[in-house]
């Protein structure tokens, strides 16, 4: 029989995104192995990152101070913006070295299944961004799922509302039922560069 304080450990460790029981008793035993300096840097890391960093006053991307690295950019192209479901997807098309626009970072997509929409202070936040920014283009590039179309569309409207930007959306290299996180960074490119009016 394991130790109460094991088992403690196995069950934090399982609620990280994508660790299973035995993944997650594999890191268990990792690190209760590694010595006292080890696990006081370990624990540091993550107080640091904890209290550091936060929310980009203007696109909800990770930053350190009130804008993140590519709102504070003047070299980026201003007038183009490119909408996504979460953080992870936008470094997925920072990778492609393809894109040189401001992201606006929703945190999330309507999920249709349940009739759970996105939050509203996002929204409200995103509407300011729309409102006080000259976009000539907007891109929706949300996963190409129903969720994600579902997004798409509801996002579209509002851009129409409040902007003239034309709205484009990913398409080439990007199938049906697909989310950007899987996709690789020359098929992600060509769907960049290929984009279509929306």
């Amino acid at each position: 029989m394991k130790p109460i304080a094991f088992e403690y450990l196995v069950d934090a460790l399982k609620s990280l995104p994508g660790v299973g029981k035995k993944q997650a008793e594999r890191i268990a035993y990792f690190l209760i192995l590694k010595d006292e300096k080890y696990i006081k840097e370990f624990i540091e890391r993550i107080n640091e990152s904890h209290l550091k960093i936060h929310f980009c006053k203007q696109c909800n991307n990770f930053a350190e101070s009130e804008l993140c690295d590519i709102c504070s950019n003047k070299m980026r192209q201003l007038n183009k913006l490119c909408v996504v479901s979460s953080i992870e997807d936008l470094q997925k098309i920072e990778e492609t070295n393809s894109y040189l626009g401001l992201y606006y970072v929703l945190q999330g997509e309507i999920d249709v299944k349940t009739k759970t929409n996105l939050d509203q202070h996002i929204i409200r936040k995103f509407m300011n961004l729309l409102q006080s920014h000259s976009f000539d283009e907007v891109i929706l590039a949300t996963n190409w799922t129903i969720n994600g179309e579902a997004t798409a569309t509801f996002i579209k409207k509002i851009v129409n509302e409040l902007s003239k930007a034309n709205v484009y959306r990913l398409a080439l290299g990007l199938p049906i039922n697909s989310a950007l996180d899987y996709a690789d960074n020359t098929t992600l490119k060509y769907a960049i560069q290929n984009k279509t009016k929306y």
